[in-house]
């Protein structure tokens, strides 16, 4: 509703805190017109809704009246005298009047005092008092119209308001093409009219155009407070930044400044106050304002213009609160609702009771939700968005041993209810800590104060470092442990009576065995028990405790590594034992994300929790070889019926966020809001007719797609594999899938689905509900009585009868003028109409006792059919279960639907054969194709490792940019697609099943963390040597760059014998050539190349030398890397490649010299061992020759 300053100065509509925040001049009472109450009309919002909405289209608002009255203060009126004193105050405005500008209106605008400053003259007194207070916190706040002629939904002003002369027309031109011509005037008085106006403007222009004040940068009231200067500033409890107990959440306001301000003023400084690191969204009657420093965030992250007055002011209409909302959390603002939570004649009895002050007579406004990215909950206000990922909090405890740390986690997804807990031990790496980051990601993290350690801190600062961060108090009363989480819990949620135990298994897991009633915490947990206390917490306070622990589901966190060593009772309720990849697998290989990832390519699903689930899936492949089966072969009978597959999908494409739809509707239903008086029972709404109506098309829109999911059973009636058969048949033919029928028939005719679409209001059918049945039979029972009652009076007058009036005048008799004579004494004349019809109109004792029956009995069915709906999305989450059975159905068919359309695309494919339970692990690949690079331009490359002809190991050298890293990712990837049970791009694929993918590619410091890039690859080489076995897959590209040459090749070669000691499937690529006389002769290494061409390489001019990379994984040592053909490649001077090459030579022929000299002085020995020296001696000789330049 803000409006562009230089088209909004004709006045400041009355339905916003303009005038309740400033001191408003006192007003000629002559000029007042008593049927012209003060309200902006709604046009007048609407066009700023406009303009905020549209990011600053020129739209002209229409000004208020002169006649409108303003609120009573008393202070004196401008006068021209006074205009040189208020010259100062104009400068700093951001205001240009535009030339309809009355003399009056601009000295009323140059009067208007500062909002916030401490010289606040105001003094209440008197009546002039109560009418100002009873002003603001009455239809001025309320946004109510205070004409009883005109109606608030009409959205057409009364002519009355535009009698003004100087009243600005509402329309969308430019305010030069706004001349009104009077009709009927001559062409010379037209064009007198037409110059006179052009003069103004002119003469306008020259007053904008020479004032300084325009020039100088506006200094708003808020950035001149001293409490808000960087050296001043304190929390709330008077600490400065550098105390380390600082609340930053906070503010210290002094009460001086507070006392000195009007009602709705201090009412916002002081939620202020509370919440400082919060935006404000505080409501005045329809609208949601920003002040001071929210309204600069709203300008500049959402596009609004300030409002005119003193003091910054922007805001938005009601009905924009999610969009605005969505656009501040996603840049990482926190938002805090403000919403009245009285109307005005709630406030006057208030104040009846109590002896009330100034600041009591406004109306009550309450925080009602502060939300950012980690506490998102889809209300009433919020639709749920496009994005599927979820958006994780996560809490994050640590017990630092000094080499290794102790972790317990909760992370949580507010818009869904799932709540994961864990504790686990770490190295001092934290490498399953980065794990469980790399695949569940969170939005904002919560610890204590100065509770982690410096190693935990550096992930903080790199792997978190564009998340929020939330710092929880480390000492007081507010600080968790596990034993408040569990006595928390159970007052609240899990309190049991007598022998009956309400825990979640997951939270029972975590509890002592010995305390039945569950509140002391089992030594394993209690780090997991006090992270879930730090959830609860920080849910609690940002008011949304009974919103998102009603639905909580709790699981249990346990990291992949640790699966087998779980105890048992914990791994049933698990996941089966799945394949580990790590943070760095993940990010090496490009599995997860959004653009040229695994997970994009595969992604063709049509569902959002189908696309979760995949997620899931490629974070966590299976290594259950009978799960797999059960996936290749239903993703074969899908491509087998190309038709049932594109019709499921078409099925499924128009599907709603079910998981999160169910999330909603619970929060619909949750009586718990209402029943620990939350603020949001207690707010007022004014487009709940529109919020209602969303709920109800949603609710049905979510109704017809679980209508549609029925057909699934129908549609793969024929198939035959296990998999597709549970997940799609019901659990009379054998499968998993559950029968909704009677839940779906049970809503479809339990209202009016149209009705309710229209209307916003669910009225039942009958027979649906009992207490609407018992009060709908009361309203009919009155509505016959009434019609029993009308034909007496007919029969009394001898005439036609009618009832008359409406709402607390109804059923007024109205008898005809002739007939009148007969009523007796017992016959009240309400009125009479005179004409052709003459008539009169009485009210009886009878009649007014049926009106009173009759609204009793409709405040009742209204108080049924508000919180019907709420019993209707209540009735609809207790099928929770059954609901949440059918989505996982779902999602399951939707990953396999999505893996059949990938492989669908594929020219090349085919279905990997898994092995398990083998001696010596092996894979063997031909003709495989990396999945993410268009196969059109790829060569394959296929490659056997553990084989009973090659060794598991396999050392690969090549020229530089030949393709080994490119093979080790596409081994990589397709090991992942055949292990989460895809088909595969490839001729042909054999494998034994693989626990772990360990990667050490590419080169890179970390700066942040204070790690070389040599350090980051020893650390990763580290991890592989501790924790591989002889069923891991080894991805280590060219290790020891990052040193002395001997130092590196010493290294690299001692990991290759360690390697090749586990009998572990690996691919090692190397530059080190030394390596390959290291490992030539060992049986337990095979020896493989990147091919390639190379012309004129025997050449002195290494520029001429033109080597072909042929992509081709090919048996034995590559001689060379050709490193020269990469610097001719990358442009570098022809000069600086000649005099390398010769240096190269140098350095060549001294280590082929010293080589030599070690062949010779070995020479002696047996004859047969002597001609194989010799040989190998010619060898050396003949490249020694060679390097003569």
């Amino acid at each position: 509703m803000s409006k562009k300053l230089n088209t909004s100065v004709g006045g400041t509509p009355t339905n916003t805190l303009f005038n309740y925040f400033t001191k408003s001049p006192a007003v000629d009472k002559k000029k007042l017109v008593p049927s012209v109450k003060a309200e902006s009309t709604p046009t007048d919002r609407t066009d700023s809704e406009k303009e905020n909405l549209n990011n600053g289209k020129n739209l002209e608002v229409k000004k208020e009246t002169e006649t409108k009255p303003s609120a009573k203060r008393k202070l004196p009126i401008s006068t021209p005298s006074d205009e040189e004193e208020l010259g100062g105050r104009r400068k700093r405005k951001r205001i240009v009047l535009p030339e309809s500008e009355s003399e009056d209106e601009m000295e009323e605008t140059k009067s208007e005092d500062d909002f916030s400053g401490d010289e606040s003259d105001y003094e209440p007194d008197g009546k002039d008092d109560a009418a100002s207070e009873e002003s603001e916190s009455g239809d001025d706040e309320g946004g109510e119209p205070m004409d009883d002629e005109e109606s608030e939904d009409d959205p057409t002003p009364k002519k009355s308001r535009n009698k003004d002369k100087n009243h600005n027309n509402n329309n969308n031109e430019p305010v030069g093409q706004k001349v009104k011509l009077a009709e009927g005037s001559t062409f010379q008085e037209k064009l007198k009219n037409i110059q006179s106006n052009v003069k103004q403007d002119a003469a306008y222009d020259e007053i904008v155009t020479t004032s300084s004040s325009l020039d100088e940068p506006v200094v708003w009231p808020h950035q001149k407070l001293e409490f808000l200067q960087p050296d001043k500033i304190k929390d709330k409890e008077g600490r400065r930044p550098d105390h380390p107990d600082y609340d930053k959440s906070t503010l210290h306001v002094p009460e001086k400044f507070l006392n000195n301000l009007s009602p709705g003023v201090r009412q916002w400084w002081v939620l202020k106050s509370n919440n400082f690191d919060c935006v404000l969204f505080f409501k005045v009657g329809k609208f949601y304002e920003l002040y001071h420093g929210d309204a600069d965030v709203g300008v500049n992250e959402l596009g609004f213009t300030y409002m005119r007055g003193e003091f910054a002011h922007s805001g938005f209409p009601e009905i924009s609160f999610d969009k605005m909302s969505t656009i501040l959390i996603d840049r990482g603002y926190k938002v805090a609702r403000v919403e009245q939570t009285e109307t005005p004649d709630m406030v006057t009895e208030r104040c009846k009771r109590i002896k009330s002050t100034k600041f009591d007579k406004v109306v009550a406004r309450e925080i009602c939700q502060i939300t950012n990215r980690g506490t998102q909950v889809f209300g009433s206000q919020c639709k749920i968005g496009p994005n599927h990922q979820p958006n994780y909090m996560l809490a994050l405890v640590e017990q630092d041993e000094g080499t290794w740390s102790r972790f317990g986690i909760c992370f949580i997804d507010t818009s869904i209810g799932d709540f994961h807990l864990g504790e686990f031990e770490d190295d001092k790496n934290c490498s399953r800590l980065l794990t469980l980051l790399s695949h569940h990601m969170p939005v904002l993290l919560l610890s204590e104060k100065s509770a982690l350690s410096l190693r935990t801190q550096q992930v903080v600062r790199t792997v978190l470092g564009g998340i929020l961060r939330e710092q929880l108090p480390s000492n007081g009363a507010h600080v968790c442990n596990a034993e408040k989480t569990l006595k928390l819990l159970a007052e609240r949620y899990y309190a049991g009576n007598g022998s009956e135990d309400n825990w979640p298994l997951v939270l029972r897991t975590m509890q002592s065995d010995s305390d039945h009633l569950g509140l002391t915490p089992s030594d394993n947990y209690k780090l997991a028990l006090k992270a879930l206390g730090q959830c609860v917490y920080f849910i609690n306070k940002c008011l949304l405790e009974p919103k998102v622990l009603p639905m909580a589901r709790y699981q249990m966190y346990v990291p992949p590594d640790q699966l087998a060593e779980a105890k048992p009772a914990v791994v049933s309720a698990l996941r089966r034992s799945h394949m580990v990849l790590d943070a760095t697998t993940l990010s090496n290989l490009r599995i997860i994300g959004e653009e040229h990832t695994l997970q994009s390519t595969l992604d063709h699903c049509c569902t959002k929790f189908g696309k979760r689930l995949l997620h899931h899936w490629l974070c966590a492949p299976s290594c259950d070889i009978e799960i797999l089966k059960e996936r290749q072969a239903a993703i074969g009978e899908l491509l087998r019926l190309p038709s049932e597959l594109q019709e499921m999908r078409a099925l499924l494409a128009p599907m709603p966020d079910f998981e999160r739809n169910l999330a909603q509707i619970h929060l619909f239903g949750n009586k718990q809001v209402k029943q620990t008086g939350h603020p949001d029972s207690r707010a007022i709404l004014f487009e709940e007719k529109i919020y209602n109506k969303q709920k109800l098309v949603g609710f049905m829109a979510v109704l017809k797609g679980f209508n549609a999911l029925t057909k699934l059973p129908l549609m793969f009636q024929q198939c035959e594999t296990p998999l597709i058969k549970r997940i799609t048949q019901l659990t009379t033919s054998g499968g998993s899938f559950p029968d909704l029928s009677e839940e779906l028939r049970y809503f479809s005719t339990a209202f009016d689905h149209d009705a309710a679409a229209k209307t916003g209001v669910i009225a039942p059918q009958p027979g649906m509900d009992a207490e609407y049945d018992v009060v709908m039979d009361r309203i009919e029972e009155i509505e016959k009585r009434l019609k029993t009652y009308l034909v007496e009076q007919e029969r009394h007058f001898g005439c036609r009868v009618t009832y008359f009036g409406s709402d607390k005048k109804r059923y007024q008799l109205d008898v005809p003028e002739s007939h009148a004579h007969k009523a007796n004494k017992s016959y009240a004349l309400e009125g009479q109409t005179k004409g052709k019809k003459p008539s009169r109109r009485y009210t009886t004792a009878e009649t007014k006792g049926l009106l009173k029956d009759m609204q009793q009995a409709e405040d009742a069915k209204n108080a049924v059919l508000k919180d019907l709906a709420r019993r209707l999305f209540e009735k609809f989450s207790n099928h929770y279960e059954q609901w949440k059975q059918c989505i996982d159905c779902v999602a399951n068919l939707d990953v396999l639907g999505s893996l059949a359309e990938y492989a669908r695309q594929q020219m090349v494919i085919c279905v990997p054969e898994l092995v398990s339970g083998v001696d010596q692990p092996f894979i063997e690949l031909q003709e495989g194709y990396h999945p993410c690079v268009n196969t059109l331009t790829y060569i394959p490359n296929g490659l056997e490792l553990g084989t009973k002809t090659e060794a598991p190991l396999s050392l690969l050298t090549g020229p530089n940019m030949g393709g080994k890293s490119t093979l080790m990712r596409e081994l990589g990837l397709l090991v992942i697609m055949a292990q989460i049970g895809a088909h595969i791009p490839a001729a042909s694929c054999r494998l034994s099943l693989v626990d772990r993918i360990f990667t050490r590619l590419g080169a890179q410091d970390d700066i942040l963390a204070g790690h070389s890039t040599f350090l980051v690859e020893l650390n990763e080489t580290s991890l592989i040597l501790k924790h591989a076995t002889c069923h891991s897959l080894v991805l280590l590209d060219e290790l020891g760059r990052g040193t002395a040459t001997y130092d590196g090749t010493a290294i690299a070669a001692s990991v290759v014998n360690f390697l090749a000691n586990l009998k572990c499937r690996t691919l090692f690529s190397t530059h080190y050539h030394n390596l390959i006389d290291y490992f030539h002769n060992d049986q337990r290494v095979t020896l493989g190349h990147m091919a390639c061409m190379v012309e004129n390489e025997d050449t002195t001019d290494p520029t001429q030398e033109t080597v072909t990379f042929l992509y081709k994984y090919t048996a034995g040592a590559c001689p060379k890397s050709y490193g020269f053909n990469a610097a001719k490649l990358a442009g570098m001077p022809q000069g600086i490649i000649k005099r390398a090459f010769e240096l190269s030579k140098k350095v060549e022929a001294i280590a082929l010299q010293r080589k030599i000299t070690a062949k010779i002085v070995a020479s002696s020995g047996e004859k047969e061992v002597k001609q194989q020296k010799l040989h190998a001696l010619k060898d050396l000789l003949q490249q020694l020759k060679m390097c003569h330049v």
